[in-house]
């Protein structure tokens, strides 16, 4: 593995669709390039810096210019919230519309992988995959699935966060679910993967994410959540450690997304 952390992620993206006529740039969103590793250390993982420490400022600051020939297939709530990104694709599908599991209150990788799917058929050269995985609601088992709610209708999923900044028995499974979900989705990816190879061998293929995840808590005094005052005495004590990502951050971690070619 090297590490590219001064390449630009956004120039990366654009110059991936301008220099292929086929590409399918798979998003993973809030994936951690160190557990992404940990699960396929025979992927070349290049580290490069993303423009969003969050969804909405990865949207926002990547996709400035128009990619008009591009179809962004996206799991994300937010992608259907954001007009003025979305007016800069040949097409946007939103998921959490179509395809919205009610039980595990996400969209399910299976669902983005018939999508692209049909859309790779119907002769669409250029694609965009954002898989919800391996961010919260988990796919996995976990006792931490009953704090999570409907997120097409509260995107920042607080009471799973606020749960692992607080205590460490819920920080230690929210690690141990978050790397299962990473799991979970790498097996849709390379199934995903392995089709194009079947049916479009030419098409280029990118896998990299929106943002990191912190996971083993880490103190951040920038951090909205100190604002509430029921968190003042536990981070005063040194209990609260910040896990997740937060807009806006200060944290390079949160920036430092995986950007690996598989084809």
């Amino acid at each position: 593995m090297f590490t590219l952390k001064n390449k630009d992620q956004a120039r990366l993206i654009h110059n991936f669709f301008r220099e292929n006529e086929k590409a399918l740039l798979i998003v993973l969103d809030a994936c951690n390039w160190k557990i992404l590793k940990f699960l396929r250390e025979d992927w070349n993982i290049n580290v490069v810096l993303s423009r969003g420490s969050s969804t909405f400022d990865w949207l926002t600051r990547t996709f400035t210019v128009p990619l008009e020939d591009v179809v962004y297939i996206s799991s994300n709530p937010y992608t259907y919230l954001l007009k003025k990104v979305r007016k800069n694709f040949k097409r946007v599908i939103d998921l959490p519309l179509l395809a919205w599991d009610e039980k595990l209150n996400t969209v399910h990788p299976q669902s983005v992988n018939l999508f692209v799917k049909e859309n790779i058929i119907a002769n669409e050269k250029k694609i965009i995959a954002h898989y919800m995985q391996p961010h919260a609601p988990f796919l996995t088992k976990t006792w931490l699935n009953k704090y999570s709610h409907d997120f097409r209708k509260d995107m920042k999923q607080l009471k799973v966060y606020y749960l692992a900044a607080i205590a460490p028995a819920a920080r230690k499974e929210f690690t141990r679910a978050y790397i299962s979900n990473l799991n979970i989705v790498l097996r849709y990816v390379e199934r995903l993967v392995h089709f194009v190879r079947t049916f479009e061998r030419d098409m280029k293929v990118v896998v990299t994410s929106d943002h990191s995840e912190i996971l083993r808590g880490v103190y951040n005094p920038f951090n909205k959540f100190r604002k509430k005052i029921w968190l003042w005495i536990p981070w005063i004590l040194g209990m609260f450690r910040f896990v997740g990502h937060e807009s806006n951050s200060r944290l390079r971690e949160l920036y430092e997304v995986p950007w690996v070619s598989l084809q």
